[in-house]
């Protein structure tokens, strides 16, 4: 796995006088355009500040409308499709926008549109291959079920990978249960102690999955607060970021 440097990038470069913010590898994929949005450039109050995209956190309504019509210029005004996440290893094909059923990934080989997903401290993972993309949310759960392996083996072809800002090792301390199945799943390395990598395990799974091209942001979310909503630093009244990724 490589990890990869990474930009920031403000709404400006859509034409606003501000807006949504967000990260991107460097360099990115020649095919595909993948959007990590920050916290930073919304209009959300505190605890919620600022770019949160959820109404499901108690934020206004209001204000998360306002949220998801900057990310939408940012993205060149391209429309959306999610799923409802539920923490699975659900993997839904998507032809358009829009509300995509149930699942924690969506595929597409459709252009026009932006696959997208809602985290915080989850990882997403942005895939691209020949003609295809896919977009996963990735929590404890979905990775000890291999979500991002079976995202890929249903793309086909060769597959580059990059995963996003989500919890790392250095601040996701787990039950000895959990650490005695991750270790079991994927083999030692993924625990230290009581404290999981799952970045390390989604690298594992797509590479048994036979992903050749793995890239890491190496960004925390429990770590990077200034950047990211955490759920397990602030606690449940925190935020959403968008992960979002779209053929070219």
């Amino acid at each position: 796995m490589q990890t990869v440097p990474w930009k920031e990038d403000v709404g400006r470069a859509a034409g606003l006088a501000d807006g949504a913010t967000y990260i991107a590898p460097v360099p990115g994929p020649e095919d595909a355009r993948i959007w990590f949005f920050t916290r930073k450039g919304g209009v959300s109050e505190a605890p919620y500040e600022s770019l949160n995209v959820s109404t499901l956190v108690g934020d206004e309504s209001e204000a998360v409308t306002e949220n998801l019509s900057r990310i939408k210029t940012v993205m060149g005004e391209r429309p959306s499709a999610w799923v409802r996440q539920v923490a699975g290893d659900g993997v839904v094909g998507v032809e358009g926008p829009g509300l995509a059923g149930e699942g924690d990934a969506l595929l597409t080989g459709v252009r026009g549109f932006a696959l997208v997903v809602a985290i915080a401290d989850c990882v997403p993972v942005a895939l691209v291959g020949e003609g295809i993309v896919g977009m996963v949310h990735s929590g404890w759960r979905g990775t000890l079920s291999g979500i991002s392996g079976k995202a890929a083996r249903g793309m086909g072809g060769e597959v580059r990978a990059y995963i996003g800002p989500g919890i790392r090792g250095c601040c996701y301390e787990i039950s000895e249960e959990l650490a005695d199945r991750f270790t079991g799943r994927f083999g030692t390395g993924v625990v230290s102690g009581r404290y999981l990598s799952l970045p390390e395990a989604i690298r594992r799974d797509l590479e048994q999955a036979g992903v050749g091209e793995v890239y890491d942001l190496g960004l925390c979310t429990g770590c990077r607060r200034d950047l990211f909503y955490s759920h397990r630093k602030e606690g449940p009244k925190t935020g959403r970021n968008l992960a979002a990724l779209a053929l070219r």
